[in-house]
């Protein structure tokens, strides 16, 4: 495996397939939401409401570059991941519903990846992943409470 100048061996006994594996899971999510978040846009044209879920849209096309950018340093090669599929929704605020469980559910799973992670430099950017994920299920939920 490439471990690029940044990788430290973790003591604690996860594999390295593991995290890749966990890497391409959140690679693939940032890309669903990110599709996602566009198609909840062109639902409304309630500007308050495309403002809110913009700030969202944007960050996961941002968290997708860092994840492939940490892919690429800790293996010396580019992630394949398949476009996404995604449910169709004919309310607003069913796709709003669940983005919140979806975005505390990434944080989840990126607190595992960033457990696994030695390099101090890869687990800030966890961090900024995470804490960006805390505040797009806050602006969801500001927005369920709007639209109910």
């Amino acid at each position: 495996m490439y471990m690029g100048t940044n990788w430290q061996a973790c003591p604690y006994g996860m594999t390295d397939n593991r995290l890749l594996g966990l890497l391409e899971e959140a690679m693939h999510d940032e890309k669903h939401d990110y599709k996602k978040y566009k198609m909840m846009m062109d639902m409304t044209d309630n500007k308050d409401i495309v403002a809110q879920i913009s700030h969202a849209y944007e960050d996961e096309g941002k968290h997708y570059g860092m994840f492939q950018a940490l892919y690429e340093e800790l293996t010396g090669k580019t992630a394949e991941v398949a476009t996404p599929e995604l449910d169709r929704y004919s309310r607003l605020i069913d796709a709003v519903k669940s983005s919140i469980n979806g975005e505390l559910e990434a944080v989840e799973l990126y607190r595992k990846i960033r457990f696994m992670l030695c390099g101090k430099r890869h687990r800030d950017m966890l961090y900024e992943i995470i804490t960006d994920e805390q505040e797009h299920a806050t602006r969801f939920t500001y927005l369920y409470a709007m639209l109910k």
